[in-house]
Formats: C-alpha cells, sequence, structure tokens
C-alpha cells in the first residue's frame, strides 16, 4: 500500500504546479493520469495477489481509452468508475483481511483449549499424588506396623490406579494432541493452496506463477513463456454483463488448461490474462501457441437471461525462450512485447443469439 500512496502524493504535488491554461493543463496531465491508473493497479494486486479482484486489468482497462484529446464527458465517466472500483477493491480487501484474521483466531484457540487440557490434566493428577504422599508421611509417623502395612497396601493400590489412569490419559491425550495437530497442518496446508490459486478459475494465481518461475530459472533448465491476453474482453463485460463475463473467463481456463501436462503450470496473470511455462524451447512453445490457437480460442456460450449467447473468442499470444541468464521479470517483459505486437484492431469478440 506505500505504493500506492507515494503515487497519489506525487499526484497530488502535481495538481500544485504553477498555473498554465486549463485545456493544456489537463492535456498534459492526461499521460500523468494513465500512468498513476496502471501504477495503483499494479501496486494493489501486489499487496493482495490472493485477492480475486484484479485492480490492474481493471484500471488498465480504463487507461486505455484515455487517448487525447479526452472529452470532458469521458474523463468524467472515467474518474467516476475509477472511484467506484477503488471502492470495490477496499471493500473485498476488508473482507479477505477479515477472512484471514478469524482463520487465525480459530487456530490459536484450538491450541488454547489443547494447552488447556493437558494442564488441568497434570494438575488433577499432581493432587492426588499429592495426597497420597501426605497419607503414607502421616502413617510412617505411627507405631502401629499392622496399620502401617495396612495403609501401604491400600495407598500402593491407590498408586498403581493413579498410574494406570495417567497412562490412559496419557495415551488419548497424545492422540487428540496428535489429531489437533494433523488438522492445524490441514487448515494451513488448506491456506497455502488458497493463497496459491485464482479462486475464479482454480488456475495458479500470479504469486504461484512467479514462484514457479524462480524456480525454473534457478535450476537452469531451458524453457518457454507462453503470455496470452484475450481481445476486446471488456466488450463482454459491457454488453453481458461480468457474471457473463467471469463464465467464460471459467469456460477458457478449463479448456487452456486442459491442453498443459502435470509439469507444465498454466496460471490466470490477472483479468483477461493468462500465462504458461513450457519445458523446451521456442519450437515447442511455438507448437502450443497453435493447440491454443485451435482448440482453447473460437466459439463459446454464455447465458444472458434464459437465452444461450454465442462468443467468438480471440487473443493475443506472444511467447518467449529464457536465454538461460535473464530474471523472469525480463523474460515477462519480451513476451508481453510480443503480445503487443500481435494485438489486431478491436472488435475480435463477436457474439449471437
Amino acid at each position: 500500500m506505500i505504493s500506492i500512496r507515494k503515487y497519489i502524493e506525487a499526484y497530488r504535488e502535481s495538481a500544485t504546479t504553477p498555473a498554465v491554461p486549463a485545456q493544456e493543463t489537463r492535456e498534459t496531465a492526461i499521460p500523468e493520469y494513465r500512468a498513476l491508473l496502471v501504477a495503483i493497479g499494479r501496486s494493489a494486486d501486489l499487496a493482495l495477489p490472493s485477492l480475486q479482484f484484479r485492480l490492474e486489468s481493471t484500471l488498465r482497462s480504463l487507461e486505455e481509452a484515455l487517448v487525447p484529446p479526452v472529452p470532458n464527458d469521458v474523463l468524467d465517466r472515467t474518474n467516476q468508475e475509477v472511484r467506484e472500483h477503488l471502492s470495490q477493491w477496499t471493500n473485498s480487501a476488508l473482507e479477505y483481511r477479515q477472512g484471514v484474521e478469524r482463520e487465525l483466531q480459530e487456530l490459536v484457540s484450538l491450541l488454547a483449549a489443547t494447552a488447556r487440557s493437558l494442564s488441568e490434566r497434570d494438575a488433577k493428577y499432581t493432587r492426588e499424588i499429592s495426597d497420597l504422599t501426605g497419607r503414607l508421611s502421616a502413617v510412617a509417623e505411627e507405631g502401629d506396623l499392622p496399620r502401617i502395612r495396612r495403609s501401604i497396601l491400600e495407598n500402593t493400590r491407590v498408586l498403581k490406579d493413579c498410574v494406570v489412569r495417567m497412562a490412559k490419559d496419557s495415551k488419548s491425550s497424545v492422540e487428540h494432541l496428535t489429531a489437533e495437530v494433523k488438522e492445524y497442518q490441514s487448515r494451513l496446508a488448506e491456506a497455502e493452496r488458497a493463497s496459491d490459486t485464482d479462486a475464479l478459475t482454480g488456475l495458479a494465481n500470479r504469486r504461484s506463477f512467479e514462484k514457479h518461475l524462480r524456480s525454473r530459472t534457478a535450476k537452469g533448465k531451458p524453457f518457454s513463456l507462453i503470455l496470452i491476453d484475450l481481445n476486446d474482453f471488456k466488450l463482454v463485460n459491457d454488453r453481458f454483463g461480468h457474471v457473463a463475463g467471469d463464465d467464460l473467463i471459467k469456460q477458457f481456463a478449463v479448456e487452456l488448461k486442459a491442453l498443459f501436462g502435470p509439469d507444465e503450470m498454466v496460471a490466470r496473470w490477472g483479468g483477461d490474462e493468462f500465462v504458461a511455462v513450457v519445458s523446451g524451447r521456442m519450437n515447442y512453445a511455438q507448437v502450443t501457441i497453435s493447440r491454443i490457437q485451435r482448440w482453447s480460442l473460437g466459439e463459446y456460450r454464455i447465458t444472458q437471461g434464459d437465452q444461450k449467447v454465442k462468443i467468438s473468442l480471440n487473443a493475443a499470444i506472444g511467447a518467449a525462450e529464457w536465454d538461460g541468464i535473464e530474471t523472469g521479470d525480463r523474460l515477462l517483459a519480451r513476451a508481453d512485447r510480443e503480445v503487443y505486437r500481435a494485438k489486431a484492431p478491436a472488435g475480435r469478440i463477436r457474439s449471437s443469439s
């Protein structure tokens, strides 16, 4: 969140520069405003990579529409949409944080209850043994040997019973504690899986993919990266609504995942962007791209009210082969440049009832 604050403060400072003509100031500020939108979205997604709501792709779609000269009504409408998206992201972030806090509170309570149970058990047997030793000490001071003998026999049976019950309780406590620990480990593992999984599609998310990419570069073996940007996806959301858009994203994710093997990684990078790592060099990546274009793109059906609507889905796809020394970020940047080279004019998603 420090990054967001930095860009907002920089933007506020730019607003206090010496006065120039209003129209010139506004047009000059448009590129800075566009850069600010992208920076805010990127910072938000990096701050909470597990959040389903991806702010960067949302703000980027607004930023791309701000091509000077920008009419006043378009700028006003963009400002309103930015405020709405920021409010939606803030609410989503708050709900996510509250969910994490509840999970941690439950785990802490679980461990505290187990600790109390063990403490109470030990205190109970401590009192019983203390009473027993007290009775034996009192008998030892008497001179009546038969009574001493009977007392020793009686208290020995009590001690033996106490030891037996302690052993049973200890076994039960250990089993209970073991079960609690397994539950704790299971819940932590589930939380870890959730933090690495895109909630909408079930694919790996950006955080998980970045870890995988670092692991790949550390191993030093050849691999290639494929970046997929669905064309004009914003048109689907604008025309049919975000529920229909989410449905299309999920359908595409299923088809895309089916094309990759268990040793390959495919992830949702954010919004309508997907990324994959394949073992091998560029020629294999090109074969994989051909399979994506043939099997994962094309016609889909989404629901609009009580009707099924056909959607023709296309994408800009870029690929880059790791050169053996560059970082994952530089490799991604190269693949991203290929995506922009592959982009075609608008209007690539077509629909029919």
